[in-house]
């Protein structure tokens, strides 16, 4: 099983994070609602381009169906550290398989990898930073591995 840190950044306005310096790098993100006293969570994404030209996508295309405040976090992998350019995009694939494969009862806009999920490889996922409703460790059990 291999094992893969993601630090998450601080909750950011989905309306303000255009402007921040990381809009140029690639990894996961994750996108909630707080309406009232409530949050919700909508949707876990990834990019291999850049968070800037995928997080414009959202921000036109569906968040504004959502009441309240939709913000944005940034998670990026911190270990393992030096892969390849093909070695981290399709890491950054299995991560995002298996986090919305694990969180999709609580995950309202995601379709894809809520009933079953196929990463090329098992992975152990620690969450660290502003993870949210992220658990601290996630990973997909023996019995449910269908790979």
């Amino acid at each position: 099983m291999r094992r893969v840190t993601i630090e998450w950044s601080y909750p950011m306005d989905i309306d303000n994070i255009l402007l921040d310096e990381r809009m140029q790098d690639i990894g996961i993100y994750y996108i909630t609602r707080k309406f009232g006293n409530n949050v919700s969570n909508l949707y876990i994404g990834k990019t291999i381009y850049s968070f800037g030209s995928r997080l414009e996508s959202h921000r036109w295309f569906w968040t504004d169906d959502y009441r309240g405040r939709k913000e944005v976090r940034l998670g990026t992998i911190v270990k393992p550290k030096y892969l390849n350019n093909e070695e981290l995009y399709q890491l950054i694939s299995d991560v995002e398989a298996t986090l919305i494969y694990l969180m999709s009862d609580s995950l309202i806009h995601n379709n894809k990898c809520t009933l079953s999920c196929n990463p090329s490889q098992r992975i152990k996922i620690t969450n660290i930073g502003y993870r949210g409703d992220l658990p601290p460790e996630i990973y997909i059990k023996d019995e449910d591995w269908i790979g």
